[in-house]
């Protein structure tokens, strides 16, 4: 999908389910369904989510922390969770991280940890007879960092030349500039590994602060998916963690943001480029609005697929991308409505009208019956082509402790798709789908995009891509 770690779409959530289908055709009405998990609240607060999944030899872990996104990274030290997350592994009052590394492999496990906007999370992958020794280590990992001077500084470092390094390639980085442009100086408007300025000011002491007062068992689940019987998982788990004492955290608030009202125009220069990479959006909705699914299956047809309306017009009928799609972000508050390609220098002005006269006539013309019933058949073709693994399970499980989604709420999949209306269809459209109220954010060459702006009308900044930040 998009940037950063998954941010739990619905069609991410559809690729790991178990579909049991009831009939040989989409007119049976195919059934969908979880696999059964247990959930337990440890004393501390902590939540554990077991499933269990007897066909492989197989454990899959992933922990989120609630409070561990950037968004509660201290204003001017953006970047601060990132290298949080990223220094776990790099050694506990135990282990260094030479010892954390060669357990791992010893046993041909796989663990990683980063964070996103609103939450970190790490993931683990062991052998059935391991995962014991996967507990531990993931426990002592969140409870006893040390956070090495020489690793932070080292990290750190890493971070800013990898920044750089992106800038040099704009499809890696855009979706930075997209959403500072969008939400400005507000949380969502945060990259979420900092800045090359930003980075340079976090010390050892940032990180250990982070630490202490935004990692707590009151803020953490963790899910475990895979070969093991529950009852004895959670006892391992309460006893690993189960001396973790628990803290109060102030989490930031997350509010919605405005819709942009006219034309927002962000140039960034980068004088070497043959090709303009944009987007183009405004501000959505929250992951928990009822409008989700609706939408999800609305955005199917207008950039959800490779036979997209986007898609079409730019790429299958014009030749003038290799890609076009549009996404709503998931946000606990209103996440962007993102349209993205890019074209060729000498096509930018035309790929651009034309994303916007594809977006005009979706307005105007809303969609179709057919259209409609083509969209929910592929959505449900999606969940039965797809083959579900422990991780993914982890993580739609995880997705939806995280949003406070209903339990019922894959099992009812399906009905809310084949509940949906053609009149609600094109609500849809309407509501969330501007074609004059925009944000415009292109990457290239000056003399190529300025021109495009002032054609089109509105506020216009430019960066260069050499300045630091987004």
């Amino acid at each position: 999908m998009k940037p950063g770690i998954k941010t739990f779409s619905v069609m991410c959530l559809a690729a790991v389910l178990l579909v049991i289908w009831s009939g040989a055709q989409y007119a049976d009405a195919p059934k969908i369904q979880l696999p059964k998990y247990t959930r337990a609240v440890l004393p501390n607060g902590m939540i554990v989510l077991l499933m269990e999944r007897h066909e492989l030899p197989l454990v899959n872990f992933r922990w989120v922390l609630k409070s561990g996104g950037s968004i509660g990274d201290p204003a001017g030290k953006e970047g601060v969770a990132a290298l949080t997350a990223g220094l776990l592994r790099k050694g506990t009052t135990g282990r260094t991280a030479d010892q954390i590394a060669s357990a791992l492999d010893f046993v041909g496990a796989t663990y990683e940890a980063n964070a996103a906007l609103e939450f970190s999370a790490g993931s683990a992958e062991l052998l059935k007879k391991d995962a014991p020794l996967g507990v531990e280590m993931i426990a002592d990992m969140l409870m006893h960092p040390v956070f090495p001077q020489d690793e932070v500084v080292k990290l750190r470092e890493q971070s800013i030349d990898a920044i750089k390094e992106a800038k040099s390639v704009p499809g890696q980085i855009i979706q930075n500039y997209f959403a500072g442009a969008l939400y400005g100086s507000t949380l969502y408007g945060r990259p979420v590994g900092g800045t090359e300025k930003s980075l340079a000011t976090i010390s050892r002491d940032d990180v250990v602060r982070f630490y202490q007062t935004h990692y707590a068992p009151n803020q953490l689940m963790l899910v475990a998916v895979g070969d093991f019987a529950a009852p004895e998982m959670e006892r391992l788990v309460r006893g690993k963690f189960g001396t973790w004492e628990k803290i109060d955290v102030t989490s930031p608030a997350v509010s919605d943001q405005t819709s942009a009202q006219g034309h927002h125009f962000l140039l960034v220069e980068k004088p070497d480029s043959t090709q303009t990479f944009f987007r183009i959006g405004n501000v959505g909705l929250a992951r928990t609005s009822a409008d989700w699914i609706p939408l999800d299956v609305v955005n199917t047809l207008f950039g959800g697929r490779f036979t997209s309306l986007i898609n079409s017009a730019l790429r299958i009928k014009s030749g003038l991308t290799y890609g076009a799609d549009s996404f709503f972000s998931s946000r606990r508050a209103r996440g962007a409505f993102t349209i993205a390609s890019y074209t060729p220098n000498e096509t930018t002005e035309k790929a651009i009208e034309m994303t916007l006269d594809v977006l005009k006539q979706f307005r105007q013309q809303g969609i179709t019956e057919e259209q409609l019933q083509s969209a929910k058949a592929y959505i449900k073709g999606q969940f039965g082509l797809s083959i579900e693994t422990n991780d993914e399970l982890a993580e739609t499980v995880s997705s939806m402790e995280f949003y406070g989604l209903p339990s019922d709420y894959i099992d009812t999949y399906f009905d809310k798709i084949d509940a949906l209306t053609l009149a609600r269809a094109n609500e849809m459209v309407q509501k969330y789908y501007p074609s004059e109220n925009l944000v415009f954010v292109l990457i290239g060459k000056r003399d190529v995009i300025e021109p495009v702006a002032k054609k089109l009308g509105g506020e216009t900044k430019i960066k260069s891509i050499v300045d630091e930040g987004f």
